[in-house]
């Protein structure tokens, strides 16, 4: 997709910990390869027994800024220092073990630059296995009325692949809750306050899951939390549908953790591509 002559810069924000030296590098490789050359990438990690600073000096490219903290911080911590270490007015997210199509940017930022009221912007997303190869899709609603609803009852957003107006991110304090769905509050706090959701139809991020990923016990604890952050920005304001759905999630929690990570197998993605 061409570019136009004098293009915005765009920063990407990326936290790392105990990077997997392969994925890393091919997820950076992804990024520095986009058609959209005009990116400030800022890489936040924190220590841990594997340091990814010799990959980066090896990728040789002026417009990453990787900071190593010395000290073990937290996701959420590591995500809003990014965004304080971003001089862009779009920011995109990013994850040191997926890989970026590589019309990525271009395309949120043509969206962008045709709809000045947007501020948060996603895509379906392809699932690949720890070697790259094509598991299924993942597909989510696209226009801002369908994803506003879906947010009462789920994530209706891909945190991995999103792109979004750093102002507007600010302007609701960041990432405030340190959970597991840090971005599930951060995307109902901006809906609430008024903010222009999308999800684009065509698949911008090859997304991996890694053997043994889904650990039982973590998905009902996110589980929990999403319950807890529904009753915190919609209590009052669901529909039946909704709250069946609650009551559903509800149920889970009752289940053995064995079931419970069979059954988020089941729907976490489809063999066919999104319509």
């Amino acid at each position: 997709m061409p570019e136009d002559s004098n293009p915005p810069l765009v920063s990407v924000l990326m936290p790392v910990l105990n990077p997997n030296p392969r994925h890393f590098r091919e997820a950076l490789e992804s990024i520095l390869t986009q058609t959209y050359r005009n990116l400030q990438i800022v890489i936040v990690e924190d220590p841990s027994e594997r340091d990814g600073r010799e990959i980066t000096r090896e990728l040789q490219d002026d417009r990453i800024t990787h900071i190593r903290n010395d000290q073990r911080t937290s996701l959420r911590e590591q995500l809003n220092q990014g965004l304080n270490l971003a001089t862009a007015d779009l920011v995109a997210r990013g994850d040191a073990d997926d890989i970026w199509e590589p019309h990525r940017i271009a395309t949120q930022v043509q969206r962008f630059q045709q709809d000045p009221d947007l501020v948060v912007l996603g895509s379906t997303l392809k699932i690949i296995d720890d070697d790259g190869n094509l598991l299924g899709y993942r597909d989510y609603p696209r226009d801002h009325e369908a994803i506003a609803q879906a947010l009462r009852r789920y994530n209706a957003m891909a945190h991995p692949v999103v792109m979004f107006r750093r102002e507007a991110v600010l302007a609701q304090g960041g990432y405030q809750k340190e959970i597991l769905i840090e971005d599930y509050d951060l995307w109902c706090r901006l809906i609430r306050s008024g903010a222009k959701f999308a999800n684009l139809p065509e698949p911008l991020l090859q997304y991996r899951v890694h053997p043994g990923g889904m650990k039982a016990t973590r998905l009902k604890k996110q589980l929990w939390e999403t319950i807890q952050i529904k009753r915190e920005h919609f209590q009052g304001q669901m529909s039946v549908k909704d709250q069946l759905r609650l009551l559903a999630e509800r149920s889970l929690m009752l289940l053995p953790s064995g079931v419970v990570n069979w059954l988020f197998g089941q729907m976490t993605f489809s063999k066919n591509p999104p319509a």
